[in-house]
């Protein structure tokens, strides 16, 4: 990793709600207020594992905007290229309901007619915003967005295709953002093409992907394995991460993770069980870790799989989306918890 690598990353970043000590929107008298958002979270954990972060978005031009800049920049991401639109004075937000023992925790959505939904090809100076990158990330989330969103972040794929970028794409898949999966569909299809790190499960990829295999899925890695080497021969996907969760109780999980390569693929050796304080933004952190483990040692993914997985891990034991750990604090949970990833 050297000082001249940037990181850039395209997407929402909304004002989070929270009632405190565990009480239900309806009972709640006040909210706790934060940031989040799937690429926003991704950018400020890396900030946080010594990366330069460049974050694209749009943001209305008044103290919601200037709340959320300055949340990005206290994570040290780089600010210069959000526009700034008159045309919306509104800020994406969510409201989340934090579980406890047998009550899971619940989200509700507030973003339509956001700011970004305005944003257009026209505000953005791709030549500027890749500069010195290496590296763009995205989520489903994003596409989720509408038109004009999704307009920027295809010129974004296309530009990172043709000057060699690397892309990873979290497909992030929320039933809340879409009418259907087959409205989902054409567009997640669509990116594809351009994504050389994936993080996807079996269900992304046979429901949306539409890859068929001929396990009858009663084995669920070996699904997910044929799955991902059909789609290997079709596109430039290096790697496919994932992980799988066990729900104890809201506040009590276990969890794996797994690579898949066109050769080889990988599993933690066993899942981590762990207390959860706040469990919003841990697939993000899940992502920064694998990123930035693959951009020290891109031909080791059973590094970057254990790396990603303690990260995650790690994010629970956090307030708030992003998961604001360094790399010694993510190594010594490594070595303390074992986590060692095995070849299959």
């Amino acid at each position: 990793m050297t000082k001249n690598e940037k990181i850039v990353a395209f997407g929402e970043i909304m004002l989070r709600l929270t009632p405190p000590d565990y009480t239900t929107i309806a009972q709640a008298k006040n909210f706790i207020a934060c940031h989040g958002g799937g690429e926003a979270n991704v950018l400020a954990s890396l900030s946080h594992l010594g990366h330069h972060t460049s974050y694209l978005s749009k943001l209305p031009n008044n103290q919601l905007g200037d709340m959320a800049i300055k949340h990005l920049k206290g994570h040290g991401v780089d600010t210069e290229f959000i526009v700034k639109g008159a045309e919306s004075s509104n800020i994406g937000m969510y409201f989340v309901e934090t579980g406890f023992g047998g009550r899971p925790s619940k989200v509700l959505y507030n973003r339509k007619h956001s700011s970004i939904t305005t944003i257009k090809t026209s505000e953005i100076d791709l030549d500027e915003i890749f500069s010195g990158a290496t590296w763009f990330h995205l989520s489903g989330i994003t596409l989720a967005l509408g038109d004009n969103v999704r307009a920027v972040a295809m010129a974004c794929l296309e530009y990172c295709k043709e000057h060699n970028i690397t892309v990873s794409f979290d497909f992030n898949y929320r039933s809340k953002l879409w009418n259907s999966i087959s409205e989902a569909k054409p567009y997640f299809q669509q990116v594809i093409p351009y994504v050389n790190i994936l993080f996807a499960n079996e269900f992304d990829m046979q429901q949306i992907l539409e890859i068929h295999t001929e396990e009858d899925g009663s084995d669920i890695e070996k699904t997910r394995v044929s799955l991902a080497k059909t789609l290997f021969e079709t596109t430039d996907i290096h790697y496919i991460f994932g992980t799988n969760r066990v729900v104890h109780t809201a506040t009590d999980n276990s969890m794996s993770s797994y690579c898949i390569c066109k050769n080889l693929d990988y599993k933690t050796e066993a899942p981590i069980r762990f207390p959860i304080y706040d469990r919003v933004g841990a697939g993000d952190a899940f992502a920064a870790g694998v990123i930035h483990a693959l951009i020290k040692d891109y031909e080791h993914p059973e590094y970057a799989l254990k790396f990603g997985l303690s990260t995650a891990v790690l994010a629970h034991t956090l307030y708030g989306d992003v998961a604001t750990v360094s790399e010694s604090d993510v190594e010594a949970f490594i070595q303390t918890n074992g986590n060692a990833a095995i070849q299959r």
